[in-house]
């Protein structure tokens, strides 16, 4: 009998850990017994109504309990759970809804309308509601048909490790999004991976804010921390303040953030003294010497875990160890147990030390390739490696670091450069929280580089072109500077480059080039204000 599915890792711990807490939600608690009793019922609901073996069921919610038992019940089901970005418009979500094949949807009040107008011309898609909906759009609620339900028993559909868990759409960093398969066989990979690597435990308790819909909230190390026997603490969304007393009152043990959120936090700890001692791991990512100093400080007894992960990898692909945490600033570390990791040249020959080239990875955590997309998927996934787009370099120790994107490289004027190198420049600079530079378009250069940055207070964009011209050959030196008070990114934290190429034009620069020529000229201070 097939072993894979999901859903088991709460079949043997309703027993083994019954009554320890194994969900947090505000004022609400699930022990080990009852989060699986809730998860019986709603696929007993589910089954009902006719959901079975790959059925694709779309959940367009932020970080609420019945979205983890939602895509638990699925998985029991042999069902397909498809995660929306709330934050895209109702077209958007219906071409994805469409793509997929979904015959429901999953909602909450707060997305309700955007829900309900992107299935307006869907009506064969049910609509269901993880939390009470008012109003009279046909929505079938959860919690009753959960309550309905109560004492069900529904055995886990047989799995293999082939079978279809999640599809998960890429946040299209350099490209529109991709539908992502992952595997109950890629879940269970990770789950393993994340709980050697990171130690987890039964006492473990996990603060979990980044988004469900993305591995981010799920897979990072999500689940894993219920294959344990420990506790996962969800919140809603990020609040640095909530996040902070939360650490304190539930001793938690280990979280995921954003670089950005880390100065939020800072400053929240100003006002609101928590207790943070019992936190023992932190995973982050493209973290600037400031911020991995604001993380020493706010979290003295964590390991640092400077991490790169991508959605075809569910999640994390290697992790900095803790012994080199300090030692090592900028790389991403060793590849996660389980993950073949590669840095190749064009024709797919290794480079060496320090030499750049793609990173490739294989294992059993990596997507097995882009939903109906054998183009896209011939593209990434070929000869057995998954080509990552990504720059990296090994050192001579064998650890890894990204240098760009290869999509991210700027060519300006016949010269090519790495607007990760210029970022790791500007993220020298005493002031800088964060920065991403990308190329923008150019009438005789074809590109040149413009940062955006955050900033300390006091930080003075003419200063910082000083500081990179020490550093930098002139034409790699930015030609604007936009100080701003922070980068867009995914819910992973990955930097949403071509969102600053399509905000630039509606920017007004705090610094920029005088274009007389591109050696020589003098500077402006452009002095304008965000509009």
């Amino acid at each position: 009998m097939s072993t894979a599915n999901l859903a088991r890792i709460l079949g043997a711990n309703a027993i083994r850990f019954a009554d320890r807490e194994a969900l947090v939600y505000q004022d609400r608690c699930w022990t080990y017994r009852e989060l699986a009793a809730e998860v019986h019922a709603l696929a007993a609901g589910l089954r009902e109504q006719g959901v079975g073996r790959d059925s694709r069921v779309a959940v367009v919610a932020g970080n609420v309990p019945e979205f983890l038992m939602l895509s638990l019940a699925l998985a029991k089901l042999g069902a397909v759970s498809v995660p929306l970005n709330y934050r895209l418009t109702a077209g958007e979500l219906r071409q994805l809804m469409e793509r997929a094949a979904v015959e429901a949807v999953a909602t909450v009040p707060e997305f309700a309308p955007l829900t309900a107008a992107a299935t307006a011309t869907l009506p064969q898609v049910r609509r269901y509601a993880l939390e009470p909906i008012d109003d009279a759009g046909g929505w079938i609620d959860v919690r009753s048909l959960i309550a309905a339900h109560r004492g069900a028993r529904v055995p886990d559909a047989e799995l293999d490790d082939a079978a279809l868990q999640r599809i998960v759409y890429t946040s299209g960093t350099t490209s529109l999004p991709k539908g992502v398969m992952l595997t109950h066989g890629n879940v269970n990979a990770n789950m393993y991976a994340q709980i050697v690597e990171l130690g987890l435990r039964a006492d473990d308790r996990i603060l979990n804010f980044a988004p469900l819909y993305h591995v981010g909230g799920t897979d990072l190390p999500g689940y894993a921390i219920w294959q344990v026997g420990g506790c996962m603490v969800l919140q809603r969304r990020f609040d640095p303040a909530r996040v902070l007393t939360a650490i304190e009152a539930e001793r938690i043990t280990g979280m995921v953030v954003a670089a950005t959120m880390l100065d939020m936090m800072r400053r929240a700890a100003e006002t609101t003294r928590a207790d943070l001692s019992s936190v023992r791991w932190l995973i982050f990512s493209q973290v600037s010497p400031a911020l991995f100093k604001v993380a020493r400080a706010l979290f003295p007894n964590a390991r640092l875990i400077e991490g790169y992960g991508l959605t075809e990898t569910c999640s994390g692909l290697t992790y900095l160890d803790e012994a080199h945490m300090e030692t090592k600033p900028g790389s991403v570390g060793l590849p996660l147990v389980g993950v073949d990791v590669r840095v190749v040249d064009p024709a797919g020959n290794d480079v060496g030390v320090g030499a750049e080239g793609e990173v490739v990875a294989r294992g059993p955590k990596v997507s097995p390739g882009y939903l109906d997309d054998p183009e896209a998927t011939a593209e990434a996934f070929r000869d057995g490696w998954f080509h990552t787009g990504d720059i990296g370099c090994f050192d001579e120790d064998g650890y890894l670091y990204i240098r760009d994107r290869l999509k991210d490289m700027i060519r300006s004027g016949g010269e090519n450069m790495s607007s990760a190198e210029i970022e790791n420049v500007l993220a020298d600079h005493p002031k800088v929280l964060a920065v991403a530079v990308v190329g923008a378009p150019h009438p005789r250069w074809v590109e040149v580089p413009v940062a955006f940055v955050v900033g300390r207070p006091g930080l003075d964009a003419a200063d910082l072109i000083e500081h990179a011209r020490r550093r930098l050959g002139g034409f790699k030196v930015p030609k604007e500077i936009y100080l701003v008070e922070e980068l867009p990114t995914n819910p992973s934290g990955k930097i949403l480059k071509r969102s600053l190429r399509e905000m630039r034009p509606r920017l007004t620069p705090d610094w920029a080039y005088e274009d007389r020529d591109r050696g020589t000229g003098g500077a402006s201070a452009a002095g304008g204000q965000h509009e």
